[in-house]
Formats: structure tokens, sequence, C-alpha cells
């Protein structure tokens, strides 16, 4: 334990300190430390007490001497003083402003930053370029658009009206079939491509895109672009015999056109003229059909399929049908309307290019064939019908005609 008064050391059980005789109290060596400290303080604040008093000591004994030139003084040192105020407030505005200047710049260079990367903010862009009809502008803000949100709805439609302003109906087409495709029901979309295949005349494309709309509205979209179906007079079906079919169509000043391989007809195809068309050819035929208004629209286009399946005609009925004759005869045939009878007496089979049947024919010396055919107005031809004659005159030698006759048994 240390004394309070002269700090120095009380021995244990001690009341009094040895030293200066104070009465002994506890003081802790933090309690001297502040004691220390605050001593310390009052003699550097007496310092400077000391030193102001002799400051204006000095400055009252040199008053009276230089009254007058101390107003000058004062003056130019207000002056002086009023002058490091003005640069002071100076340096402090440019500071204020050099920051406010830096805090601009760095908004905006954010701001920039954030429309850069804003789909929204560049489709905005794109759509004032397009009102402003600056399309290459329009087409560069969209795409930027659709770098940053690809599947955007709107900026794909307008991708695709820009394209279409461009000419480039490629382009438009595929932008717009992909907004379809992502969206079946975007009404915008089907009215854009309706628009675009009717600008072309390209009513195929119009048919192909009505197939993949369901819904009843879009639908009803295709009532401007389509005219009426025509109407085909003859069903599809199986038939024994070739068929005449006549087309037809409620809407006036219509015209038809058609086609015989299943291929949808255009005005490049077969015009029709009221006239029945003959379906003249065995087997399947596939009839297709469409109408044209005077615009050059065309309406969805119709087909029927005949399956012609005839039937052969007989073969030729002769008399007589073949035998043993000793004296000159003719063969008759009978030939039923509509068929042609041809035959060859070389025993070749016959065609449209060998003998015609005429009248009766005659019978030739010798031991001959004779081969019939029977070819209808369709062109079909029967089977071949084969009949033997062996005619000698009475007046040739009986063992001839035996030998002749054994050989042709044989």
């Amino acid at each position: 334990m240390k004394c309070a008064k002269c700090g120095a050391e009380i021995r244990p059980g001690c009341v009094y300190c040895s030293n200066c005789g104070q009465e002994a109290q506890i003081v802790t060596e933090i309690n001297i430390l502040e004691d220390d400290l605050l001593r310390s303080m009052l003699d550097e604040e007496s310092e400077k007490t000391k030193e102001t008093a002799s400051a204006e000591e000095k400055e009252k004994s040199g008053k009276s001497s230089s009254e007058a030139s101390d107003g000058k003084s004062d003056r130019g040192q207000a002056k002086k003083k009023n002058s490091r105020q003005k640069k002071k407030q100076q340096r402090m505005l440019i500071l204020l402003v050099a920051v406010l200047v830096a805090a601009c710049v760095a908004a905006g260079l954010v701001m920039r930053y954030q429309r850069a990367n804003s789909a929204s903010y560049q489709l905005k862009r794109a759509e004032e370029a397009f009102d402003q009809k600056n399309y290459t502008s329009a087409l560069d803000y969209v795409n930027r658009a659709l770098q940053l949100d690809e599947s955007s709805e709107d900026a794909l439609l307008l991708q695709g009206e820009i394209y279409q302003m461009m000419k480039n109906d490629d382009q438009a087409e595929t932008v717009l079939l992909k907004v379809i495709d992502q969206n079946p029901d975007c009404t915008e979309a089907y009215e854009s491509l309706l628009e675009l295949y009717d600008e072309n005349g390209s009513y195929e494309q119009i048919l192909a895109l009505k197939e993949k709309a369901t819904n009843t509205d879009i639908l009803s979209l295709f009532d401007t672009y389509l005219v009426e179906t025509p109407a085909i007079e003859v069903k599809s079906g199986t038939y024994k015999e070739f068929q005449k079919v006549k087309l037809s169509v409620k809407g006036k000043n219509l015209e038809i056109y058609y086609t015989l391989d299943g291929s949808v007809p255009t005005k490049r195809d077969t015009l029709y003229k009221d006239d029945a068309i003959t379906i003249e050819k065995q087997g399947k035929t596939t009839l297709t059909a469409v109408a044209m208004d005077k615009n050059g629209r065309y309406s969805e286009p119709v087909s029927a399929e005949y399956d012609i399946e005839l039937d052969a005609p007989d073969v030729p009925v002769v008399s007589p049908d073949g035998g043993m004759i000793t004296e000159a005869s003719t063969v008759t045939v009978t030939v039923p309307k509509g068929v042609t009878v041809y035959y060859t007496w070389n025993g070749t089979t016959p065609n449209k290019s060998s003998s015609k049947y005429t009248g009766p024919i005659e019978i030739p010396e010798g031991n001959n064939i004779l081969s019939l055919i029977a070819v209808d107005e369709n062109g079909l031809s029967s089977e071949v019908l084969k009949c033997n004659y062996i005619y000698y005159p009475l007046k040739q030698n009986q063992a001839q005609v035996e030998d002749t006759v054994t050989a042709a048994e044989e």
C-alpha cells in the first residue's frame, strides 16, 4: 500500500506514513496514474495560459506605437482571411461538383448496363424504331431483346412484322411459325401469316396453316381468305365402267380448276368448262378440284377417288368353229355392239394391228389355225379364241386327205 500524499510505501499494519506522517489511506496504482495524468494536463494548460498572457502583454506594449500601421495590417489580414475562405469555399464547391459528376456518371453507367441487359427495354426501343419506320434499328433492338429472352412472344411477333416490312418473307414465316409452335392459340401470329400468304397468293400454305388450328376463333380467320368449295357430282367408289363427272360451285364469279393425279390444282391446271370430266382409265383415279375467286383466292380442295374395274369382252362367237372342210367355205363372226374383232391365220396372237373383221372370212386351203380377239370401246381385249380348219378340195388324193386328218388328230 502507498501513501495517498507522498506515494511512499506504507508497511503493513501501519496507520500513518513513516515518511510524511499522513494518515494511511488505501490508494491503488491506477488512482496514482490517474492523478499523474491530471496533473500533467493541468501543467500543460497552465503553460498555455502563460504564453497567451505574454503575447497579450507584448501586443499591448506595441499597440500604442503601431496603431496606424496595425489598422492597415488588420484590414490586409482580413482580406487575406476572406481570400482564404473564398478559395476554401471554391475548393469545396469544386470537390462537391466533382463528386456529383462522378455520381451521375456512375448512375448513368449503371442505368446503361441495366438497359443493355433488359429485354423489355430493348423491346421498347425496337417498337419506337419500328413506329418511326427505322426497320434496321428496330431489328437490331429486337434481336438484342431475343438474345436476353429468346422465347419472348412479343419480341418474336415484332421481329416477324419487321421482316414482313423488309420484304424478307421467308424469315417472317419462320418466326411466326415458331410463335405458333410455342402458343397454338396466338391469334396475332395467325393473322400475320394469313396476310403474308395472301399477299403471295400461297393458298397451299393457307390450307396447311389451317391444319394447325384447333381454336374456333382462329379457324374463323380463314373464312376471309378461302372461298366456297366445289361440289363433285359422282361420289368416290368402285365402278365397272368409265365415269363422267360434273363439278359445280355455289359462289358467283368463281372458276373451278381440277387435276386427275391427286395433286392440289392451281390456275395453271385444267379449267373446268361445264363439260363432264371423263374418267376413262382403269384402276384408281383421284379427281381434285378447287374454286378461285377474281382476287385469286382459292377454296379448300375437294377430292373423289374412282376405282374403275371394267369387265373384258367375251371371246368372239364364230361359225363354223373349226373342222375338216372339203369345199370352199367362210367363217362368220358374231360381233356385239361396241366391240371390234381382230384375227390372224399364222398362229400368232392378234392385236389392234392385225386384220380387222368386217365380214365373212374365207378359209384357206390346208391345215390352218384362225386366232381371234374381241376389243371393246374401252380398249379391253378378250381372251384369244383359236379354231383349227382343215380344208382340202375333193379333187385331191384321198390318201393325202386321210394322212392330213390323222396328223391333225395326233
